[in-house]
């Protein structure tokens, strides 16, 4: 008797004061900019599909078709107006098909049509836990081990949260491509990410109990990055670590070759123009042996930081700062390690960690110092 009422005790104070392990997780509705269209977008779904401007309601696997009409109204089959945005929800899976372009994607949640001169916006509203599902596969493999899909799954629910808290009074919080986290939607969901996302539901990276920013890219090529030399932004847990994992990523190693008039043309998108240009070398690095400042030398001297070369000349061209350049005759030879910003957690070196027996709360206090795995409160 005295157990069980102890039981109910510890079960009243959890539900009335809460506790860090055990709070309630609301598992919070992210609004998630899929992309903007000119033209018709048709919407079907298997299940019953719910305008909720108008209140109908549209039988299974009829299609509607939205197309923007001006600048604050949109379209609907071709003969009602709506003011404003038009939502459509679903009792399951929306199908979305451009009809200009080869574009058809199914997403869970509901779907908002947001117009604009010119346009509209289609924003997916979807709890994060279902977001979530579309970006592991899209991010890394689900068929990695399964502790460093756990890391993925947290790391990515704390970007998105992080987002949808600075923007939470925006029209959407984040967008579903490389400027975030790339999000394709109920299409690449599958057994192993929804165990995962299970398995760490609402649970996110806080330093001095906010959020952290949970910067991550493919491969460090052995060093991290501190964000103050990339984005000037400091903070105290992503800091410059040599990392002994992630050389089994087959794109550790890399090399290119620039064209002397492919270099003018990269040099004027980053407008800079640099007569008779001679030679291009790095004249500064940060502590991370990643190149930091370029020398253009030609008719005259001119500089360009490394970030912004790396920008313009495309990031599948140059993978990573951690490069050198070599002149040859008709242009530049690079050779590099790594890929991307190496900021934050290195999802080829997690994954080498995982396969070396690293739980997924090992991994992330690897990459982010100092900081605390909770549930997510709000």
């Amino acid at each position: 008797m005295k157990k069980h009422l102890l039981k109910w005790f510890i079960l009243f104070g959890l539900i009335f004061f809460g506790s860090e392990g055990y709070a309630e997780y609301s598992n919070p509705t992210l609004k998630v900019l899929l992309f903007k269209s000119s033209s018709p977008v048709l919407v079907k779904s298997a299940n019953q599909l719910s305008v909720k401007e108008f209140d109908l309601y549209r039988d299974e696997n009829i299609q509607i078709r939205i197309k923007p009409a001006s600048s604050n109204k949109i379209n609907f089959n071709n003969r009602l107006l709506v003011k404003g945005s038009l939502v459509i929800s679903s009792g399951g899976i929306i199908e979305i098909t451009k009809q200009v372009g080869n574009f058809s994607r199914r997403y869970k949640g509901s779907i908002e049509f947001k117009p604009y001169r010119g346009g509209m916006y289609i924003i997916n509203h979807i709890p994060i836990e279902s977001y979530l599902e579309g970006v592991l596969n899209a991010e890394i493999s689900t068929d990695w081990p399964i502790e460093v899909v756990k890391a993925q799954s947290v790391i990515s629910r704390t970007y998105a949260l992080h987002k949808r808290e600075k923007r939470v009074e925006a029209a959407w919080h984040l967008s579903s491509g490389h400027f975030d986290q790339v999000y394709n939607g109920a299409d690449i969901s599958d057994q192993r990410g929804r165990f995962a996302i299970r398995k760490t539901r609402g649970i996110v990276v806080t330093h001095n109990k906010k959020l952290a920013q949970t910067f991550y890219h493919s491969n460090c090529g052995g060093m991290t990055e501190d964000p103050g030399n990339i984005w000037k932004s400091k903070l105290p847990y992503l800091k410059i670590k040599s990392v002994p994992f992630g050389q089994d990523d087959p794109r550790y190693y890399w090399k290119t070759t620039i064209s002397d008039k492919a270099m003018k043309r990269i040099l004027r998108k980053g407008g800079i123009s640099v007569k008779n240009l001679k030679d291009v070398y790095i004249s500064q690095r940060t502590l991370s042996k990643r190149a930091f400042e370029l020398v253009l030398v030609g008719d005259s001297i001119k500089k360009m930081t490394a970030y912004d070369f790396r920008k313009q000349a495309g990031y599948q061209k140059i993978q990573s700062l951690l490069f050198n350049i070599i002149r040859v005759p008709g242009g530049y030879y690079f050779e590099g390690k790594g890929n991307g910003h190496g900021v934050g957690l290195s999802q080829w070196s997690a994954r080498e960690m995982a396969q070396s027996g690293y739980n997924y709360k090992e991994i992330l206090n690897f990459f982010y110092s100092g900081i605390k795995l909770s549930r997510y409160w709000n």
